[in-house]
């Protein structure tokens, strides 16, 4: 699978929701970093230095949810250079809920 995205003044959460799907029911075992960032940014969530291999993201919608607190955060695979990935199994575990509720907060305000 091709992991593009295009985002632009007409992406609406549809597509992004799509995507997100689309990654999910997808055959890999990797998932480009750079791919979820586009997506993140989209969003407005703020990407904050992890420790180590993982890395943080914030969203405001999160703060009142007493499980995440604002924070989330997942597991990095560098795999040389600048090129990093995320474990799909980790982005159906983690990613794909949180960015879903990301989405249905941002919806509902």
């Amino acid at each position: 699978m091709k992991f593009k995205i295009k985002i632009n003044e007409t992406t609406d959460f549809e597509y992004i929701k799509k995507e997100l799907n689309k990654v999910k029911n997808s055959n890999v075992k990797e998932i480009p970093l750079n791919y979820i960032r586009r997506i993140t940014m989209f969003l407005g969530i703020e990407e904050i230095q992890g420790t180590g291999s993982s890395i943080r993201f914030y969203h405001k919608s999160l703060e009142s949810d007493r499980y995440f607190n604002g924070y989330f955060q997942i597991h990095k695979i560098h795999k040389g250079g600048n090129k990093e990935e995320i474990r799909k199994s980790d982005f159906v575990r983690y990613l794909y809920p949180v960015l879903l509720k990301i989405i249905e907060n941002i919806e509902n305000e």
